[in-house]
């Protein structure tokens, strides 16, 4: 058995996960934000060692998912937003090792997603291929998978796909950290609602990406189907790029986005076949499949054989 644990900007949560990825004796608290960072990394450990005590048998390892850029080799945050105040420089391989004595590794969160889909979702037939893999929510993540390991680059900012760029005009949008014409300002779930609010002159209030989806599922608003199919083929220019750049074997789509499927990545597909180079224009393009649970499987999957 296993320990997984996953660290976000509002809850820190945690399972004990089998070989296999069966989760069990899921537990999860909120993240004290306001307490800064020692204290977010305390409620981990405390979370970890109720979880330890739950197990019937010797851990053989606990893995963590963070936010953050984590020094995977050292296991410590290399650095963080203010989503995770106080958070950077923490050791968190350390900290935890110390604490309950049981083998450790910690990854960037998205990271740890795109190793969760390699050895148990929709990229495991692919363990020795080049795998993408993007996580489409309130921003955009994503991670490189070669030869079934982890590329983290030479600052640890290997794979963050979002921030590849779609548009140089110096009016495109601005993503999360207020970069101009980016994947994220375009396919993230605000990228959607600025898209649907484009089409509709809606000035928002207070719509998100979900409500967009929720409006296109049901057929009625033209205007949300039509935001998720620009939507897709914003995605789509994004997978030119990366395509012809990596020319991977697959391409997983994941977050909350995700959720959309078809909606969203058949039109990404259709301008990956069209604009792509032959070879890169036939790479699959997949959604998840590991659901609420991905990040605590992908997490302990950082510490199994």
């Amino acid at each position: 058995m296993y320990v997984g644990i996953d660290i976000g900007g509002t809850k820190i949560a945690g399972a004990l996960v089998s070989a296999s990825g069966q989760v069990q004796h899921r537990q999860e608290v909120a993240t004290p934000v306001k307490k800064g960072g020692p204290a977010i990394l305390q409620s981990a450990v405390d979370l970890a060692r109720l979880l330890k005590d739950k197990c019937g048998e010797p851990l053989e390892g606990i893995g963590i998912g963070s936010g953050g850029q984590i020094d995977a080799l050292h296991g410590y945050v290399y650095s963080a937003t203010d989503v995770l105040p106080g958070y950077k420089g923490l050791q968190i391989k350390r900290t935890f090792e110390s604490a309950l004595g049981v083998r450790t590794a910690v990854d960037n969160d998205v990271n740890v997603l795109a190793l969760g889909e390699l050895r148990f979702g929709a990229a495991r037939r692919y363990l020795h291929g080049c795998v993408v893999f993007l996580a489409l929510g309130t921003g955009v993540g994503g991670a490189l998978l070669i030869g079934g390991k982890l590329h983290h680059g030479a600052h640890w900012s290997g794979g963050e796909f979002g921030h590849i760029l779609l548009s140089l005009d110096p009016h495109a949008r601005k993503d999360l950290g207020g970069a101009r014409g980016t994947l994220e300002a375009y396919c993230s779930g605000s990228g959607l609602v600025d898209t649907y609010m484009e089409l509709t002159g809606d000035t928002g209030n207070g719509i998100n990406g979900a409500e967009v989806a929720r409006r296109a599922a049901h057929g009625k608003d033209k205007a949300a189907v039509k935001a998720i199919r620009k939507t897709g083929e914003y995605l789509g220019y994004g997978l030119v790029t990366l395509a012809n750049a990596l020319d991977p074997h697959l391409i997983v789509v994941g977050g909350g986005l995700s959720e959309m499927k078809e909606q969203l990545l058949e039109p990404a597909r259709k301008i990956l076949q069209k604009s792509a180079l032959p070879g890169p224009s036939q790479c699959l393009v997949v959604p998840a499949e590991l659901g609420s649970e991905a990040a605590i499987i992908g997490a302990a999957a950082l510490v199994m054989p």
